[in-house]
């Protein structure tokens, strides 16, 4: 998770005036953590492998995160008969 606010959120389990916006099933991701079946920590910008698929990349990043989670470029081979 790369947002600090987000992150500050659901670490705080105790309720707040300026958090009652929030649609309630949205805290279950606050119980999860509270009873240890998840966790969340920050990930910076350099690690976010998520930004594969969210941000517009240059080629060597690209690359770089496409490599990280597994993804490998398959050559076609055409077949002259």
């Amino acid at each position: 998770m790369d947002n600090m606010s987000a992150l500050a959120l659901i670490k705080n389990l105790v309720f707040h005036e300026r958090s009652k916006h929030i649609d309630v099933r949205y805290h279950f991701i606050r119980e999860c953590m509270g009873n240890g079946s998840i966790s969340a920590r920050f990930i910076g910008t350099k690690d976010q492998l998520a930004d594969i698929f969210t941000k517009a990349l240059g080629r060597v990043r690209f690359q770089e995160l496409r490599a990280t989670i597994g993804v490998v470029q398959i050559h076609s081979q055409v077949r002259k008969d």
